[in-house]
């Protein structure tokens, strides 16, 4: 180290010290992973629980936190590091759009939690049906798979899913991959909580680090109970014993998270028995009622709400060929906002969840940056009208937290056209402030007192990172405002709608539709790239 250095010089000299270890160590773990056949590695399992193990013991005399370690190792296992030359070679991935007025008018995208519903229950009744234009995001694929192994036969053809009929599922004695999804963990486990064997859940690196205590304290209700294979773990893996006894009654805790009070929900009517739900304790029961009674009607699953209590009958249900989905508030709102940006009209064919709170609070929030806003049976429509924008705060209320990068985008494009600072939304628990700072820096705005300075000019990363896939909708947005941005982490956006980036890249009128590449003539040899660097001597391409 230089002399006379600062503490935060010694820091950051320490910090770069330590990144060039974890490349290090990522690039040998890698080399654990491989397979025997190709040289250097043996059994990937039996190494990670080694390297789990000497962790431990080791993490054991620099803290006393044993969750701390625990969550620190996983990250270290799941976190893909590169070299440092790699790092100074690394381009992004550059967001300059199309700034002339939009014209949208596609397929609005299926809401991901009613889809992953309809799959379950196509997949557990064993009925032959088909769901059109659905999402393929991560989570609906994963849960596709884990089905499948459970023995439903769910195949794809590009968009649309189709469910031949099957016998019952059977997930005893099987290893299931979720994801990381927990809805999806949710969603098998309390399926197979119906017949006695064992099953083994596991999952992607988010699920690695979850805390699934309140389901685990659950599950003995049922029946069954799960075993964290990671010892101290709250998250994945798990193995699940399951007693296949199902009480007359069960009680959802006031602990149970809304979308495990939905799994619960959906799993019951597949268990085969007359059981009564007591809902009274979990405040988030009535939201979780809300999504699934509107599916329970459509697909003739017979039902009865008796006070706080949902009693679930044990009858064929009357399952459609072609069950409806509404759109996704949560992707849609998205590209509803695209006219607030460039102007313009974007319609999104579908039904909009209407009369519903999360439905409605976008519109409002739609509205909030003088948007127009149409909900039609089978469309709504956003459009720019003539009057600009104005300095109030964006409506965020009653909405979840994934909306507020969506918000805070929103709130970048009220003060580039007002020419004056706007106050931010509040903030979700968690949320980063130096997230919501080095944002607000891509549009070239200071955050000060919690609002946003049009025309900082103050100095930004070049290249951003973005922490979800709606801080990367939401970059998007941005770089209308001050383009060309780059992003290192363009791929964070598969998980929620993976035709995002055709989308994007096709406006001012996307067709959503995959170019064909051209064919190229058989006496015509196929065009090759060259890579050239300053050292290089020279190259050509043919």
């Amino acid at each position: 180290m230089k002399k006379n250095m600062t503490l935060v010089e010694e820091i950051s000299e320490l910090d770069l010290e330590l990144l060039k270890l974890l490349a290090r160590r990522s690039k040998l773990l890698k080399k654990t992973r491989r397979r025997k056949k190709e040289g250097a590695g043996t059994d990937s399992i039996s190494n990670e629980k080694r390297i789990r193990l000497a962790w431990e013991e080791a993490a054991s005399k620099f803290s006393r936190d044993p969750r701390l370690a625990h969550q620190m190792f996983t990250l270290l296992q799941d976190i893909d590091f590169i070299s440092r030359d790699d790092a100074e070679d690394q381009t992004g991935f550059g967001l300059a759009p199309n700034t002339q007025p939009v014209n949208v008018d596609i397929t609005g995208p299926a809401a991901l939690l009613p889809t992953q519903i309809w799959i379950a229950l196509a997949a557990a009744n064993g009925v032959e049906c088909n769901l059109n234009g659905i999402s393929t995001a991560h989570p609906v694929s994963d849960i596709v798979k884990a089905f499948n192994q459970a023995g439903a036969r769910l195949s794809w053809k590009g968009s649309d899913l189709f469910c031949k009929e099957s016998k019952a599922l059977d997930f005893a004695d099987k290893v299931i991959f979720a994801g990381n999804s927990e809805f999806n963990v949710y969603l098998l486990a309390l399926q197979a909580a119906a017949n006695y064997g064992t099953l083994k859940l596991t999952g992607g690196s988010t699920l690695k680090d979850a805390d699934l205590s309140a389901f685990r304290n659950f599950l003995p209700q049922l029946g069954a109970r799960i075993a964290h294979v990671v010892p101290r773990s709250n998250g994945l893996p798990v193995r699940l014993e399951c007693s296949g006894a199902i009480p007359e009654t069960v009680v959802l805790p006031e602990s149970l998270s809304e979308e495990a009070v939905v799994a619960t929900l959906v799993a019951a009517t597949t268990w085969g028995v007359k059981v009564t739900l007591d809902l009274s304790q979990n405040e988030a029961a009535t939201n979780a009622l809300s999504v699934v009674a509107p599916i329970f009607e459509s697909a003739g699953i017979e039902h009865e709400i008796e006070g706080t209590s949902l009693v679930i009958l044990p009858e064929e249900p009357d399952f459609p060929v072609y069950p409806a989905i509404t759109m996704d508030p949560t992707i849609c709102a998205s590209l509803l906002a695209y006219p607030a940006f460039a102007g313009g009209k974007v319609v999104l064919r579908g039904t909009w969840p209407k009369d519903t709170a999360e439905g409605d609070a976008v519109v409002s929030l739609l509205k909030s940056v003088g948007l127009s806003v149409a909900v039609k049976p089978d469309s709504i429509i956003a459009a720019k009208p003539e009057k600009g924008h104005s300095t109030d705060p964006v409506d965020m209320q009653n909405l979840p937290a994934c909306y507020f990068p969506l918000a805070m985008a929103l709130t970048c494009i009220k003060a580039a056209a007002t020419k004056s600072p706007v106050e931010i939304p509040a903030a979700p628990a968690g949320t980063s402030h130096e997230v919501i700072e080095s944002f607000a820096a891509q549009a070239n705005m200071l955050l000060d007192d919690n609002k946003v300075h049009p025309n900082a000019d103050i100095p930004h990363a070049k290249l951003w990172t973005s922490p979800d896939a709606f801080w990367t909708m939401a970059l998007g947005q941005l770089a209308f405002i001050n383009r060309p941005l780059q992003l290192s982490n363009p791929g964070t956006i598969t998980d929620l709608m993976p035709t995002f980036w055709m989308f994007y890249n096709t406006l001012p009128e996307p067709t959503m539709v995959r170019k064909h590449r051209e064919e190229k003539s058989g006496d015509k040899p196929k065009r090759r790239r060259v890579f050239a660097d300053n050292n290089s001597r020279g190259g050509s391409a043919d």
